[in-house]
């Protein structure tokens, strides 16, 4: 009896110094930085520890031997996700852990920069929507986007309670997919949503978004509010319903009287009539100033604005575009008076046939202006994309097309470069003309 203790106990005994089958327990690692989101340019810290381990090396961001513990500062100088990776070895085994650094993308001091610069990295994309917009919504260093839907019928007055719905997409593998439930809660937008712009409103280094909506799309086009998603610390949107009621059919930001902070010019045909500016008051509202334009434009059909430096860097001037061909307001660029006014304008050329100029590019001294058919002959019965030299006024088509694109709709809402091209945002229309 005796010996079978010993015995025993001298199995045991072996069985610990083997570690129980183990050389010693796995190493463990911890890796992260100071900060999951850095800036461009900004050194940036991590740091690791290591327990059981003998021997560390870094791997994706982190190359070569390291100590078993230790710190590091990096200095970006591109927006993405960045990765940094310790290995670490023991007699137990090796283990790994990783630590991201997120660069997000930047915001552009206009509405029009912002977008131009997502369809130059994106080119055309499925929309999900009636109104979209794209920036790094969840501030991860790529581009997302937000779709706002067109859920009532036009010609069905009690459809009128069929609001739409705003949604917020990731590309995961190629595909977006519908990602809102971590940014916001409140989906529901507005009756007929006509343009989603972007702008950091807040001076929050992140992207707010706001649609112009017009309401109801026949008489007596009461109009509607805007609605704005202002971009909160912890990373979701608040969202708030402006208090003005219009036919906003277009709008764009950019700071307008100089305080560092975007403001709105819109195009409301139909219940102001016409262009006005909404300034921020940098607390999440704005105030309507409707003297910052030439007389001229009041009762014009001017349906189409855009907030873009053509002349001084800094220092943006309006493009209004309206109902040429039935006699109302040319295509014409009003230019800041450097005071945040625009009483002056230089008039652009008209295309025959294609009276209504509905968006704008301005690249590398061209102007382009997608056009339809306005209402004195065939409303919308066909698109067109015009060609302006800026400093000769020189000007050509480079598409025209009439009836209906393979998504069966007869104009083009918003074209963008991208590469050598103008596209259309719109990746349905597959409009892509080389510029």
């Amino acid at each position: 009896m005796k010996f079978a203790t010993l015995f025993a106990l001298g199995v045991c005994l072996l069985l610990v110094s083997c570690g129980g089958g183990s050389a010693g327990p796995a190493p463990v690692v911890n890796i992260a930085f100071e900060s999951a989101k850095g800036a461009l340019g900004i050194a940036s810290t991590f740091s690791w520890t290591s327990t059981y381990a003998t021997s560390c090396a870094g791997q994706d961001g982190l190359i070569g031997v390291q100590p078993l513990a230790g710190s590091k500062s990096v200095t970006l100088n591109a927006r993405g996700q960045f990765k940094y990776t310790m290995v670490c070895s023991g007699p137990g085994g090796t283990t790994s852990a990783t630590a991201v650094l997120q660069i997000p993308l930047a915001v552009l001091s206009s509405s029009y920069e912002n977008s131009a610069a997502a369809t130059e990295a994106l080119g055309s994309q499925p929309m999900a929507g009636n109104a979209v917009a794209f920036a790094d919504f969840f501030q991860d260093g790529s581009y997302s986007m937000v779709s706002h839907t067109l859920e009532y019928d036009p010609s069905n007055l009690a459809s009128a309670t069929s609001y739409g719905r705003i949604q917020f997409w990731k590309q995961v593998d190629g595909a977006w997919q519908d990602k809102t439930s971590q940014l916001m809660s409140d989906t529901t937008g507005c009756l007929h949503p006509r343009k989603a712009i972007v702008a950091d409103f807040n001076q929050s280094g992140r992207p707010s978004v706001l649609f112009a909506c017009h309401g109801f799309d026949a008489s007596p086009y009461p109009g509607e509010s805007m609605h704005l998603l202002l971009s909160k610390a912890d990373g979701t949107y608040s969202h708030l319903r402006l208090p003005f009621i219009g036919y906003f059919h277009s709008a764009s930001a950019a700071d307008v009287n100089g305080d560092g902070y975007p403001d709105v010019v819109v195009a409301d045909p139909l219940v102001e009539g016409k262009p006005y500016v909404l300034l921020n008051q940098q607390n999440g509202s704005f105030s309507k100033d409707t003297t910052r334009f030439h007389p001229a434009v009041a009762g014009q059909k001017i349906y189409t604005a855009e907030l873009i430096n053509f002349y001084d860097p800094g220092k943006y001037d309006v493009f209004l575009g309206g109902y040429e061909q039935s006699g109302n307001w040319p295509a014409a660029i009003l230019v800041n008076d450097g005071a945040g006014r625009f009483p002056a304008g230089v008039r652009l050329p008209s295309v025959s046939g294609f009276g209504l100029p509905t968006d704008i590019v301005f690249k590398n001294g061209y102007i382009f202006l997608a056009r339809t058919i306005d209402a004195s002959t065939n409303f919308y019965g066909g698109a067109a994309i015009q060609k302006i030299n800026f400093q000769t006024s020189e000007s050509s088509l480079i598409h025209e097309h009439y009836g209906a694109y393979a998504n069966g709709r007869t104009w083009i809402n918003w074209i963008r470069p991208h590469s050598w091209n103008i596209v259309s945002m719109d990746q349905s229309y597959g409009v892509t003309v080389a510029r």
